[in-house]
């Protein structure tokens, strides 16, 4: 069709747009080059509509997490109790605890103990009670109401000693009053600081679910322990699976429509258990989990997770040689300070966790918790060790530490002896004579008679190197003077010199970064001449070991909480088992300022810091442990999952703090005006 013939088909038309046939026409009349023009403009403005459209919507919209998406975290360890009564004894129990129960307190993203079941309270009588209020929104899963009730009845539970709760310690002497259905009144015998800690990890109970149970058949109950459990959390175990043998393999969570606080966006949440490390680790590798928790990161080659995100996460922890200061010669305060000063603490956290933590100075951990590091920590100078250890009576021979200890047995002859004494110190002379019955044979009658006189002559004459020759003297006297009494002290009664090794045994448990730390502290104390023997222990004799005290040095950790109380770990009063003073350290005033500590009601107060790192000094000066470092641990997220924020967490548990942020699904929305 020529050009012309086109215009009038227009003009024929013009009461109508035309179709897409002929718009095609349209195309037929260019040559090349307009084509290529034309079609070089239609792209040019539909890039400039596309980017003005793209430009309006991000100027105009926002993205947001959405609901939807499910993660699937492997543990390991087996479930057994998720049970706010039991759970805190267990690792594995505690994770699960944290999603399905609530507590009146917990924590946020920054470590801070904040509001959770509490909507408002006051603190009155100088820290000793606490008035507080409850949500009214707040359901069980079974669309019960949460009220005090539940609360009261938690702790009485608690406290019960029938029920064998690991938490009751911290609640003894706690009394509380029922105000209504949502408002009550805790009283403590003495304001204590680390009492709201102690509210943050009891999770609640369902009283109209537990009332009826005795306390004989709650930990039997497997139902409502582990398969079904009620709570008040975010989110509702749904579905546990179970192998032939009644091993627990998965437990799936999914979100709790009824949560009066802001909900999760995941969907749906399941914990996947192993038995062994190696199958955790192999399953993180392959991506048959989403995320993955390794307890102390420098135990695992992090490299190897190459596609994933790898979270170094903090906790209150450390690792410290604590030198049983009951036992020789570890009960002298200058010889621990030489062990602790020949340790290049650097070098151990590299052997031991391959730098995946940090060093430790104090039991206060004044890095994690904000305190002043301490005044006068030892400082690595194994030269200054080695003197200090020879100022304590020690000498190398043969490479080794030894001290020479002097013993006598308590006798010393003193007075002239000679024919016609009579009296104790004849009899001993006596008894010294006949030890060489060459020399004599006699009574031991303690009248010095001419046969007593006869021996001390053939005496005289058998040592006359050292008695007669000084004195130009070529046969007995019979008498004992000076230089018989000095030869009778060195043969007579003689106890043999004991030399005193210095060497310990190290005791410690399977744990591979222990045993390391162990092998490297043990090369570095024989580089002074301290002989070192490492025993590894299991799980039962480790425990028997911190109970009996049953060891010299022991390589062990501690952990703290979101607020630090040494207390259970340094007072005098703990040296006893079940205290936790495994070192049997005692110092009055360190004990004043411990108790002192706990009695601040406000745990940020600068009175009770002052007190803290005023004990911290004490400690360090006495040196009765060597502390070492604390150690990260690794979370492994393979799934895309954002807004998942580790840094600092009181404990491993509380990862889970923040899990209303995490998200896999996003959406764009309109910015409000």
């Amino acid at each position: 069709m020529s050009l012309p013939d086109l215009k009038k088909l227009f003009k024929s038309k013009t009461k109508r747009m035309p179709s897409f046939k002929q718009w095609l026409q349209f195309l037929k009349v260019l040559n090349f080059k307009e084509k290529m023009l034309f079609f070089s403009l239609l792209a040019v403005f539909v890039f400039s509509l596309s980017f003005v459209f793209s430009g309006f919507l991000q100027k105009n919209t926002v993205i947001v997490p959405s609901e939807g998406g499910e993660a699937k975290e492997g543990v390991l360890g087996q479930p057994q109790f998720i049970n706010p009564l039991y759970a805190y004894s267990s690792e594995v129990d505690r994770e699960i605890t944290e999603l399905v129960f609530s507590s009146l307190f917990t924590y946020d993203s920054q470590g801070n103990i904040v509001p959770d079941l509490i909507e408002d309270y006051r603190i009155t009588d100088s820290g000793k009670s606490i008035e507080f209020s409850i949500r009214e929104n707040a359901k069980w899963h079974d669309n019960q109401p949460l009220t005090v009730d539940d609360v009261i009845f938690t702790l009485n539970l608690v406290q019960d000693p029938n029920y064998l709760s690991p938490l009751r310690a911290n609640f003894q002497g706690v009394e509380t009053e029922k105000m209504s259905d949502f408002k009550a009144l805790i009283r403590l015998k003495q304001a204590y600081a680390g009492f709201f800690e102690s509210l943050t990890n009891l999770k609640i109970l369902p009283k109209h679910v537990w009332q009826n149970i005795p306390a004989s058949q709650i930990m039997a109950n497997t139902e409502l322990n582990l398969l079904s459990p009620v709570g008040s959390g975010p989110y509702v175990v749904k579905n546990v699976e179970q192998s032939k043998d009644k091993t627990i393999k998965s437990i799936s969570l999914e979100i709790n429509k009824k949560y009066y606080g802001e909900k999760p966006h995941l969907k749906k949440f399941e914990f996947v258990f192993f038995n062994k490390k190696e199958d955790l680790v192999n399953a993180l590798k392959k991506g048959a989990v989403d995320l993955g928790l390794l307890e102390t990161a420098g135990e695992y080659d992090l490299s190897q997770f190459k596609s994933s995100n790898v979270y170094l996460v903090k906790t209150p922890n450390y690792f410290s040689l604590f030198y049983n200061n009951a036992k020789k010669p570890l009960d002298n305060e200058e010889t621990r300070k030489a062990l602790d000063m020949a340790l290049n603490k650097e070098e151990v956290l590299d052997k031991a966790v391959a730098k995946n933590g940090e060093i430790v100075s104090s039991p206060i951990l004044p890095s994690f918790y904000g305190f002043n590091e301490p005044e006068n920590p030892a400082v690595y100078n194994q030269e200054e060790a080695k003197n200090i250890l020879q100022g304590q009576g020690f000498e190398e021979k043969d490479g080794i530490m030894v001290k020479t200890i002097k013993k006598t047995s308590g006798f010393e002859f003193k007075q002239v002896l000679q024919a016609g004494s009579n009296n104790a110190e004849v009899g001993k002379l006596q008894e010294c004579l006949a030890q060489d019955p060459e020399i004599y044979q006699g009574e031991i009658s303690g009248y010095f008679g001419k046969q007593t006189k006869a021996a001390v002559i053939l005496f005289q004459e058998k040592y006359k190197e050292d008695v007669l020759a000084p004195s130009g003297l070529e046969k007995g006297t019979g008498k004992v003077g000076a230089a018989t009494i000095k030869k009778l002290n060195e043969v007579c009664f003689t106890v043999p010199d004991e030399e005193l090794t210095l060497g310990f045994t190290i005791k410690t448990t399977g744990s591979p970064s222990l045993l390391k730390a162990a092998q490297d502290i043990k090369e570095q104390w024989e580089k002074i001449g301290v002989k070192v023997e490492i025993k590894e222990l299991d799980t039962l004799e480790i425990k028997k070991t911190i109970r009996d005290r049953d060891f010299d040095i022991l390589l062990f950790g501690e952990k703290l909480g979101g607020i630090p109380d040494p207390l259970p770990f340094w007072h005098s009063s703990q040296i006893i088992d079940p205290g936790l003073n495994i070192s049997m350290y005692e110092n009055e005033e360190a004990d004043g300022l411990l108790t002192k500590a706990r009695t601040y009601s406000d745990f940020q107060s600068e009175d009770r810091k002052k007190a803290l790192e005023d004990f911290q000094n004490i400690l360090i000066e006495n040196c009765p442990a060597t502390f070492l470092y604390s150690s990260y641990s690794a979370y492994v997220i393979n799934k895309d999952i954002k807004g998942v924020e580790l840094d600092k967490i009181s404990d491993l548990s509380k990862r889970f703090v923040d899990i209303k942020n995490w998200y896999i699904n996003q959406k764009r929305i309109w910015k409000k005006t």
